[in-house]
């Protein structure tokens, strides 16, 4: 991370947009348990003591979803102090202060899942292939790495340019570009959208299927027909790619 970005990320818990600092670990998850448990689950080791790491944890809402799943072994890291300190309070195990590149670089081959939620776009773009193969190196042959980025193909009000720290765009084509670069192979790249899990949620879930379907056929009409993955609107993306040269059970 460039020393522009680093003077924000001091402060970063302070003054991210549109999150608040949880008072309680009942906070930290609310409607992301079920985004997590529907979105990702799936990709998690089937073994409960798989070395996991989460990178860029925050105040830990993804660790906590893993640790409170049984994954014992599930660590995080966190650039900002703050934030590492508010996670530790709320009794999330296994929090470190630091750079996650620091601590990728001292553990290859070690970790069978890597998850890194809103942290790759902080990066300059010359860094960015530096980070994601930091994670390959740091992953057992057949692990997984798991991120999500902002969608500069969203087409309403790109959360990209809503943070000031955030550096690199990516669009669902570049995100599984620079991915397969970095050497991962089976790159499956989706959108996040609502999940329904409530009354509410699921009346969001229906109008946005709605919508999606009337953005498709413009897009077809404007320019023909596409690739699923310029189909993709949503505001947030995420990837699953595996490091090649193994084979883990996953959920």
């Amino acid at each position: 991370m460039n020393e522009f970005a680093s003077k924000p990320f001091a402060r970063y818990g302070e003054l991210r947009p549109h999150h608040r600092v949880p008072s309680s670990s009942a906070d930290l998850l609310g409607s992301n348990e079920a985004v997590f448990r529907k979105r990702f689950a799936s990709h998690l080791p089937l073994k409960k003591d798989a070395r996991i790491l989460d990178l860029g944890c925050g105040y830990g809402e993804f660790l906590y979803f893993l640790q409170r799943a049984g994954y014992e072994n599930a660590a995080g890291v966190e650039l900002d102090p703050g934030q590492a300190e508010v996670a530790r309070g709320l009794g999330i195990k296994n929090v470190r202060c630091g750079d996650g590149r620091e601590l990728l670089r001292a553990s290859p081959g070690e970790f069978e899942f890597i998850s890194a939620i809103d942290v790759v776009e902080h990066f300059p773009k010359a860094q960015v292939l530096e980070l994601l193969k930091l994670v390959y190196a740091a992953l057992v042959p057949g692990g997984k790495f798991l991120c999500q980025v902002p969608n500069a193909g969203a087409f309403y009000l790109p959360v990209f340019y809503m943070d000031f720290t955030h550096e690199t765009p990516f669009a669902p084509t570049s995100l599984k570009q620079a991915l397969e670069v970095a050497g991962f192979t089976n790159v499956l790249v989706s959108g996040m959208g609502p999940v329904a899990h409530g009354v509410k949620s699921s009346v969001r879930y229906v109008l946005w299927k709605a919508i999606e379907s009337g953005l498709r056929f413009i897009q077809t009409v404007e320019g023909g027909p596409r690739g699923p993955l310029d189909r993709i609107f949503t505001a947030a993306i995420f990837a699953i790619a595996d490091k090649p040269g193994g084979s883990l059970s996953v959920v």
